[in-house]
């Protein structure tokens, strides 16, 4: 009985490489078309007046502010939620008073 074992390194290594995770085909693209769709989300909840007979439309505003910490999200940010969200509802807070006062005049 012999104590060597004989290892046949190009079948080992070959085997080795089919183990590895194959990728996955097509996910750029559906990465690229999930950041395209969000960020169409985003543009579009911003577009909507978050300002309505002087007095701010929360829910347009929060749904805005939702969209953009998704779309944050989405881009790779490694913020939690809670702090994209505070975030996005300042920026949100922002452009609505920036109506309010263009209305105004």
């Amino acid at each position: 009985m012999s104590l060597h074992r004989k290892i046949d390194w190009t079948a080992a290594m070959r085997d080795m490489r089919a183990d590895r995770a194959k990728p996955v085909p097509g996910f750029l693209a559906s990465r690229s078309l999930e950041l395209a769709r969000l960020d169409r989300l985003a543009k579009e909840a911003a577009a909507v007046p978050f300002v309505s007979d002087g007095s701010f439309n929360r829910s347009t505003i929060m749904t805005a502010a939702v969209a953009r910490a998704r779309l944050m999200r989405a881009k790779g940010d490694k913020a939690l939620w809670s702090q994209l969200m505070g975030l996005a509802l300042k920026f949100a807070w922002i452009c609505a008073k920036q109506q309010r006062a263009m209305g105004a005049h």
